[in-house]
């Protein structure tokens, strides 16, 4: 490749692509706008040590494995930013998977730059009622 040949790697060219896709730019949309129905706060005007409501939908989940100790992590997607939450102990909650949207309840803190909410209290919320 000639020197003024600009490069791209593999995660620029995804990264236009996704960048391009207005399908995500709907969905954060859909997201933000199901979040303002509820009434909650928006995840990306939530401050240190706050008491908050926050809804959205669960992007991923992270099972400990069996050596480690229990800590179910589930990642909270609101169409302006996430959140990280943590349940101590649990290793699963019966009705959270990934797509599921759900309402809750807690202080969120920052835990090195990640904004973490320990222990939250949760309603899972139907279609029917988001």
């Amino acid at each position: 490749m000639p020197d003024d040949q600009p490069r791209f790697s593999l995660l620029d060219r995804l990264s236009d692509l996704w960048g391009s896709d207005s399908r995500l730019a709907d969905e954060a949309e859909d997201e933000d706008r199901s979040r303002r129905n509820r009434g909650t706060i928006p995840i990306a005007e939530v401050a240190d040590r706050q008491r908050v409501t926050l809804f959205g939908s669960l992007l991923s989940m992270t099972f400990p494995p069996a050596s480690a100790p229990a800590v179910l992590v589930a990642t909270l997607y609101d169409g302006t930013g996430s959140i990280e939450l943590r349940w101590p102990g649990r290793t699963h909650i019966p009705g959270l998977s990934v797509g599921v949207h759900i309402e809750v309840e807690g202080t969120a803190g920052f835990q090195g730059d990640q904004l973490v909410i320990v222990n939250p209290l949760y309603r899972v919320v139907t279609a029917e009622s988001a």
